[in-house]
């Protein structure tokens, strides 16, 4: 993997969502701070300076990225959410996520009732946002909630790095 590959496999890698951008910031400020002095301002950019006469470069760029957070726990154990950024509905089902909690990090996939359950009328229609939830594999609320406290932190799409041609 040369050293490109490698960049975006980090910034692909680290978790930041809105507001929880202190991975991305860890990874970028990692490479920044050899090339000269860094400082960070209130809502949390970086900006290099390098001393001397030569020109003034900046590059802009967006640290977070489009995730979710939770809003519910059902009955069922199936964490229902909110989209943090634009998601198209008709892309959610089916995409792994990490979900970030206090006692430490949950896989899951978001899942809609299945075809096979939904009346004709519905099996042909695009599952909206709000008929969809994470699973993570618990069977009731209580695997949710009572072994770790319910995950209120943001969470982001977990699909890793894909080299294509």
């Amino acid at each position: 993997m040369d050293a490109t590959e490698q960049l975006l496999q980090a910034l692909t890698d680290a978790h930041g969502v809105p507001g929880y951008e202190a991975e991305v910031r860890a990874v970028l400020r990692g490479l920044m701070a050899p090339l000269g002095e860094l400082t960070q301002d209130k809502l949390g950019s970086l900006v290099g300076h390098q001393p001397g006469d030569g020109p003034k470069v900046m590059l802009a760029g967006h640290m977070d990225e489009i995730g979710f957070v939770t809003t519910y726990v059902t009955d069922d154990g199936f964490i229902k959410f909110l989209p943090l950024g634009g998601w198209w509905d008709q892309v959610l089902l089916g995409q792994r996520v990490l979900l970030k909690t206090h006692q430490g990090d949950v896989l899951g996939v978001i899942g809609a009732k299945p075809p096979h359950l939904l009346p004709a009328d519905e099996r042909n229609k695009l599952v909206e946002k709000k008929d969809m939830y994470i699973d993570i594999g618990a069977t009731n609320r209580a695997e949710v909630t009572g072994r770790r406290r319910p995950p209120r932190r943001p969470h982001r799409a977990r699909q890793p790095l894909y080299r294509v041609g």
